[in-house]
């Protein structure tokens, strides 16, 4: 991903050093791979053994805080393993969301602007918040980043999961909508090397290193991952300044892990992350949105480049834009094993520093420019004792104190050509905030076998935040106060669940879960929604899940096939909402707010499934039917006006998502292995933010699209080559649409296809 260097363009600090840390990681590697190959890793002899017995792979997932097979935890869990990982080619948050059922994410122009939802439930609140409560938790090795990023780089990882529904008495914070659980491969004592390289369309480079280095036997490891990615962009800007979405994306993890006994083992690990994109990915609809028709009029100008369908690939910004982030984590994570009950302390800390500067008129006109950077940091201590007894009765339990702050100062400038009589350089608008959110939470399970067949599992959640808030808003020059927020609140849960699960066999069973989900409340920072002026805060978000499902192995284990349906009901669903308005004076204002729809509701059904074929033929597939809709918002505020949604559907929730693969094997003989595989995902009508649910239609309504992938592969003990093409029938769809671009209309995520092949070699 190649980065656009034009007036505007802001290098975030620290990018250089980095660069020569992944150069010098993959230089290392690569020469030291003239050294004798190693043998192949346990894992995969493990595989290949039970691929040779006909049977599926067990699956084991960490979703109750320990290690179980998938098929005995009462959770709607969606898993890949590190082979599936490498198969499906599945590098971001993007790739293992098509391929999960009742899953969505809508894309705001960079790899870490994505906001996902699970079973409909997002985080409606902005995501350019300071400080923000989480639907959701996104876990790296137990350790919560989800303030930090939502699209970590899939590089050397164990396994992915994703838990659908509420898991905040399984997790350290809080998890509304369910959890996203990523498992790094750890340090161990052999000696290891991998570098990869690849070409794609849009001359997209991206290489990648791993190295583990045993550096005390049976003592102390380090294990190195580095990703360098870098692309033209699929969308080119005709303007005289060029560029495009060109960017590129830096990644490097380090990870220590010390066992000096044989009870305790500490891994440290920090990861550094670098992105910077030319632009925001979008071309022009030529809709006008609201506030685009009161500054240019309600006809869209194609400005030499036309609109979506016809234009899925160019732009014509006369300014140049950067957008981006660069954010570090570190985190040390220790367990002491006793013989019946194991401790566990995580402690972490997370800076991200985000950005958007540049262009935001979206056109060749020279109308407006904004910079807007954002700033967050967050401590985290957890403890956590885990039982591991050998009777009927098992559990686990923790504390956790988490700290969040955040500031971001926003300023949109007047350009050359600005409409409404304002002078170039002019400031138009401005805001403000500094926030903090500290959480405190103690949480447990236990797991009682009632019976052989019948076992129970009981949780619960006290939780406490305390949020504190400065907001404010300014328009015109000399700027003008038109909104100012400065406050703290509090609030305090108890949330409980209780799971049944019975094996009817050996290899089926069903369960039926009930649990309760909370997400805190916070300051209203729109003056607007106040009465007499003071203000009003918005309240917390309370969610009850109620779930039945079926979890089977089927004959012998060449078919695993596993459903869940539930029904989930909303109290006070946090829902945010923003609009560009001309004020008393003249001048142009932003209003942004948090409310609460008064109720809603959830329920739909997900079915993951896989079978063996053959000995050689793998099939995977998964479906999921949501309906999501807003029973009582009669007071919804949007653009600028109080409309009633009620009935509406909850945006970013596609009623159906589907998904498949099948797999050929092929044994060439000495070692070498091949494969073909075909993969298909689709999506259902979706409305991906509030205001499409008033206006409609294109582009607000994002019509159904699926796509189709083919890849294929040579794999030895020593080195793969793949290749892919990725929409190989280049499908013409788009995955949301936005509007901080006015000049041609709203813009639109478009469509592309992707091809490539990677060289792997392997020490």
């Amino acid at each position: 991903m190649v980065e656009q260097h034009n007036s505007v363009t802001k290098r975030a600090p620290g990018s250089l050093g980095l660069r020569r840390q992944v150069a010098i990681l993959c230089g290392a590697s690569w020469v030291a791979l003239a050294l004798p190959m190693a043998a192949a890793s346990a894992q995969q002899q493990q595989q290949q053994q039970t691929a040779q017995r006909g049977m599926l792979d067990e699956v084991v997932v960490t979703a109750q805080r320990r290690e179980d097979s998938i098929q005995d935890v009462p959770i709607s869990v969606t898993a890949f393993s590190s082979e599936e990982i490498t198969l499906a080619n599945i590098k971001g948050v993007d790739d293992f969301f098509y391929r999960t059922p009742n899953v969505s994410f809508t894309q705001g122009g960079s790899r870490d602007r994505r906001e996902l939802s699970i079973r409909g439930v997002t985080n409606q609140v902005s995501r350019d918040y300071d400080v923000r409560p989480d639907s959701f938790g996104f876990y790296i090795d137990e350790f919560n980043v989800v303030q930090g990023t939502v699209n970590p780089p899939i590089l050397d990882m164990e396994r992915i999961e994703v838990l659908r529904g509420p898991q905040g008495t399984a997790f350290g914070r809080n998890a509304v909508g369910g959890a996203i659980n990523l498992v790094t491969r750890k340090p161990d004592n052999d000696f290891f090397m991998e570098n990869s390289i690849g070409y794609e369309r849009f001359n997209t480079i991206d290489v990648q290193s791993i190295l583990n280095i045993p550096l005390i036997e049976d003592t102390l490891a380090v294990r190195f991952a580095g990703n360098y990615r870098e692309t033209d962009g699929h969308i080119r800007n005709i303007n005289v300044i060029g560029g495009g979405n060109d960017s590129k994306y830096q990644y490097l993890r380090g990870t220590v892990r010390w066992t000096p006994t044989d009870r305790f083992t500490l891994d440290v690990q920090g990861t550094f992350v670098n992105e910077e994109v030319g632009m925001r990915e979008g071309v022009p609809s030529g809709v006008m949105s609201p506030f685009g028709s009161f500054l240019f009029g309600p006809e869209a100008n194609p400005d030499g480049v036309g609109f979506y369908p016809e234009n899925r690939s160019r732009v014509n910004f006369n300014r140049g834009q950067n957008v981006g982030n660069e954010f570090y984590y570190v985190m040390a994570r220790a367990q002491y094993d006793w013989d019946d009950v194991s401790l566990i302390s995580i402690t972490g800390y997370i800076d991200k520093d985000e950005f958007l500067v540049g262009d935001i008129d979206g056109g060749s006109i020279d109308a407006f420019y904004e910079t807007k950077p954002l700033f967050r940091n967050s401590f985290t201590q957890e403890l956590r004792l885990i039982s591991s007894l050998d009777g009927r009765f098992n559990w686990s339990g923790g504390v956790i104190f988490a700290r969040d702050r955040g500031s971001q100062d926003q300023f949109t400038f007047a350009g050359n050509e600005a409409p409404l009589g304002l002078q170039p350089d002019q400031q138009v608008t401005s805001s403000g905030s500094e926030g903090e959110m500290k959480s405190y939470a103690a949480y447990g399970e236990i797991f009682y076998d009632l019976t052989d067949r019948l076992q129970l599992k009981l949780g619960a959640r006290l939780s406490r935040e305390e949020v504190d808030q400065l907001t404010f808003r300014t328009s015109g020059d000399p700027p003008v106060i038109t909104a100012f927020a400065d406050g703290s609140t509090k609030y305090t849960d108890f949330s409980p669940s209780m799971s049944l699960t019975y094996n009817i066999t050996n290899d089926v069973s069903v369960y039926g879960t009930v649990s309760r989900a909370y997400k805190s409340g916070g300051v209203q920072t729109n003056i607007a929604l106040a009465a007499e002026g003071e203000r009003e805060d918005f309240d917390e978000e309370v969610l009850w899940n109620y779930e039945i499902g079926v979890k089977s192995e089927l004959f012998d284990r060449r078919l695993r096939l596993n459903a869940a349906a539930f029904y989930m009901d909303w109290e006070d669903m946090q829902v945010n909402s923003a609009a560009g308005v001309l004020t008393e004076g003249g001048d142009i204002s932003f209003l942004s707010a948090i409310l609460n729809a008064a109720e809603a509701r959830n329920y739909g059904f997900e079915i993951d499934g896989q079978a063996l074929v053959t000995d050689s033929l793998v099939v995977g597939f998964g479906l999921g039917y949501l309906n999501a809709k807003f029973d009582n918002f009669e007071d919804a505020f949007v653009e600028g006006q109080f409309v009633d949604l009620s009935g509406q559907v909850i945006p970013n929730s596609p009623r159906w998502t589907a998904n498949a693969n099948i797999q050929q094997n092929f044994e060439l003989g000495n070692g070498r292995e091949a494969y073909v595989r075909g993969e298909i995902f689709g999506r259902s009508s979706n409305k991906s933010e509030i205001n499409s649910l008033v206006f409609g239609g294109f582009p607000y309504e994002v019509p159904g699209y699926g796509q189709f992938n083919l890849r294929g592969g040579i794999q030895t003990e020593r080195w793969d080559v793949t290749a892919f093409v990725e929409n190989l029938f280049d499908n013409n769809y788009y995955t949301n649409s936005y509007q901080k671009a006015f000049y041609g209309g709203m813009h639109v995520v478009p469509s592309f296809r992707n091809w490539g092949i990677r060289l792997t070699v392997r020490l």
